[in-house]
């Protein structure tokens, strides 16, 4: 027996039609205030914008809309994005645990050289993440609903390095307190300078160095101000999704059912949109490995560790990072990271 295309096409689309009736009937209408991340990066535009400007309405039928803005939008440090989310000036908020610099528990999840890989990264926020819950209800009144990531954080010069040894005496950004561990631990100096004012500090040399990813390097325009590029990974700048308690209680069930299910597939593109432009930064940067599809490729020389630089990152997370991390932390929260954590990297945080 044969059956019209025309008809099964338009029984698709009534089946389409009443899915979404059902989830506007289930879902009250409601408007929420959000601030993302940096509106100059990909986070920003391709994930975040993205979900709350198109997606959330769409997959809830019309019931559920949203007011986003970036940090940057705002005029805001990345530091402050969790104290006015306690505050209820925001419902939700995307924000990273290395600029809630005072709490250790949270750093955990991001601590420098601790993931090689981006694959590891993600495992390790499933791990330790469902570590976080009770800190953040206490200290932000806020839950995470997600995790995912910026590209793979490297060092970045303004003059030519050829490893690890030639970071000794420089002045380098770090966005957070263990990546300052690494960086001294490896003979530099750690200087915390806010991600916008990078690139004029590698102009005048208030800096010598950065530490960012790949792909934000290039369109915060760091390849116009530095020469060389250290390709050696030194973590993963984590990211994740809070919403205030108090707004998460005043939503019904289903809405809470709503976001859970959307913030899954949320980090899904987010972890896959950022792995594909890892290389892509390293290329645009450079002018090397392939075409650039971001604009005018850089020429910033890459250079690649050698076996004694891999050893010397893991001298230092070990001897220093580590260490310092467990003692920020204490005792019991250093056994916990290490049962869980340290099982899955082989790694051993004692104070």
């Amino acid at each position: 027996m044969r059956v019209n295309s025309a008809v099964i096409g338009l029984g698709v689309a009534l089946a389409g039609l009443v899915a979404t009736g059902a989830v506007a009937q289930d879902l009250p209408k409601a408007q929420y205030k959000v601030v993302g991340s940096f509106g100059n990066l990909t986070n920003w535009q391709m994930v975040e914008k993205p979900f709350w400007s198109e997606e959330v309405t769409k997959a809830s039928g019309g019931a559920i809309t949203a007011t986003v803005q970036s940090t940057t939008e705002l005029g805001l440090k990345g530091t402050e994005v969790m104290r006015l989310l306690k505050l209820g000036l925001f419902d939700f908020a995307h924000a990273l645990p290395i600029y809630v610099a005072e709490d250790a528990a949270l750093e955990g999840v991001d601590i420098a050289g601790v993931a090689k890989d981006m694959a590891t990264a993600r495992k390790i926020t499933e791990i330790w993440g469902a570590h976080l819950d009770k800190t953040m209800a206490a200290k932000y009144g806020a839950r995470i609903l997600n995790w995912y990531t910026f590209p793979t954080q490297m060092v970045w010069c303004n003059a030519p390095i050829k490893g690890v040894a030639d970071l000794k005496g420089k002045k380098i950004r770090v966005q957070g307190v263990s990546q300052g561990d690494l960086v001294e631990a490896l003979g530099g100096t750690a200087v915390t300078i806010p991600f916008g004012e990078v690139v004029p500090a590698l102009q005048r040399g208030t800096v010598d160095c950065g530490i960012t990813g790949t792909m934000p390097a290039y369109k915060a325009g760091w390849h116009e101000v530095v020469t060389h590029v250290l390709e050696m990974p030194v973590g993963y700048t984590i990211i994740y999704s809070a919403v205030s308690d108090a707004s998460w209680k005043k939503m019904t069930p289903a809405t809470q059912a709503f976001f859970t299910k959307e913030m899954a597939a949320f980090a899904d593109r987010g972890w896959k949109i950022i792995g594909d432009e890892v290389d892509m930064g390293l290329v645009c940067v450079s002018g090397e490995g392939g075409t650039c599809g971001e604009g005018k490729p850089g020429k910033v020389v890459r250079v690649k560790p050698s076996e004694a630089d891999l050893k010397a990152r893991e001298v230092a997370l070990n001897d220093v990072v580590l260490k310092r991390w467990a003692k920020r932390c204490g005792a019991e929260c250093a056994k916990a990271w290490t049962d869980t954590v340290g099982k899955l990297t082989g790694l051993v945080a004692t104070p």
